[in-house]
């Protein structure tokens, strides 16, 4: 369930991550996050609804969905933090270095959260995930790159500005957490365990000895095979048989209504956090822009 982690250069991971505004969500440290925490919430994305036809991914929505950073606002941020680290790089008498491409994510935030369950993904790709460009490197010279990666320099300064941490902006940490310990709990709910024995019980009928569906998703090969999309395909089959994406996503949203309402304050917090992030974001982009 986890994405890989893309082999790049430590210098391109650091520009692509820490300074361009063509970043991807959830790749970059997040506001709120404690230094050398590292998040390990679930894989997913919402698309259609649960059973509306053979080929749809079932939709997934969760209470938790208005508290992550909407890709858009982040968009917005890392817009004023482009504008700050050029306004930085500029006054050392630097060039900042061009700009690339949004780099979209491997897999969306609710993807695959409980499992495979796209009939057309099972058909094509198996379990293995979509072919995923490598970030474009920029290259920089070396007094670029220590302008920018130095302490107090020119990414730590504009990050200062915009978040007030050496971070830049993210999901915090508070929903992170929240959405993985949601996913735990929701797992040992009782209709849960109920829905995920009868899910294997229906893959057993077709012989497969699979206990729960994270189970199934480890395949060694470097492309999906042919049994492995069989497999793909019996189990998408036999969660729309079960119901199994519909009672563990209402058995999760549950969870996480409690959690939120036990915290109303931190999460409140979190908004009000994101709307001062944008304000700041804002006077930043609304000052006329420098000469070359």
């Amino acid at each position: 369930m986890n994405t890989p982690r893309l082999a790049a250069p430590l210098a391109a991971v650091v520009i692509c991550c820490l300074l361009l505004a063509s970043c991807s969500t959830g790749g970059g440290t997040a506001t709120g996050t404690p230094p050398g925490t590292a998040a390990a919430t679930p894989n997913a994305t919402p698309e259609t609804t649960p059973g509306a036809a053979a080929d749809a991914p079932a939709v997934i929505s969760l209470p938790l969905d208005p508290y992550f950073l909407p890709p858009a606002e982040e968009a917005r941020l890392h817009t004023a933090l482009d504008r700050l680290v050029a306004d930085c790089l500029r006054t050392a008498g630097l060039q900042a270095p061009a700009k690339t491409s949004p780099q979209p994510p491997v897999l969306g935030r609710y993807e695959r959260r409980y499992g495979l369950t796209s009939t057309a993904t099972a058909r094509t790709t198996g379990y293995h995930l979509p072919d995923h460009p490598l970030p474009a490197q920029i290259p920089l010279t070396p007094a670029q790159l220590n302008a920018l990666t130095r302490p107090q320099g020119c990414q730590e300064s504009a990050a200062q500005r915009i978040t007030g941490t050496t971070g830049y902006p993210g999901d915090a940490y508070l929903v992170r957490s929240t959405d993985q310990e949601s996913f735990d709990q929701s797992a040992k709910a009782p209709e849960v365990v109920a829905v995920i024995a009868a899910w294997s019980r229906c893959m057993k009928r077709a012989g497969y000895d699979y206990t729960t569906p994270p189970q199934t998703g480890s395949w060694p090969s470097g492309q999906a095979t042919g049994e492995e999309r069989t497999t793909a395909l019996t189990d998408v089959a036999c969660k729309q048989e079960t119901g199994l994406v519909r009672i563990w996503n209402d058995a999760e949203a549950a969870v996480q209504r409690t959690l939120i309402r036990q915290n109303a304050t931190a999460f409140d917090a979190v908004l009000a956090e994101r709307h001062r992030m944008l304000d700041e974001a804002d006077t930043v982009l609304t000052q006329p822009a420098p000469g070359p």
